[in-house]
């Protein structure tokens, strides 16, 4: 199959599913931002995903760093105590 009917593919079964804008990049995006969430290892993500660049890892992870730092602030509560 290629890269093209791959997409294709994609795209009729978001169709098919009632998920729109449906893409192979929408996948590591949330992938990527589910592995931080969870405390997983950047390396080990970049080795998982193919990438060579830890400018990707951030970049993937970019569209929910903000949430994960809540999520870890507010697991971790400093300046709650003080």
């Amino acid at each position: 199959m290629t890269a093209n009917g791959i997409k294709i593919l994609l795209k009729r079964l978001g169709a098919a599913a009632g998920v729109t804008d449906v893409h192979a990049h929408r996948w590591r995006h949330s992938f990527a931002h589910e592995w931080k969430r969870a405390g997983g290892d950047t390396g080990d993500l970049m080795l998982l995903l193919g990438w060579t660049s830890e400018d990707a890892p951030r970049h993937y992870g970019a569209s929910a760093a903000a949430e994960r730092a809540q999520e870890t602030q507010a697991r971790l509560g400093i300046g709650e105590r003080v």
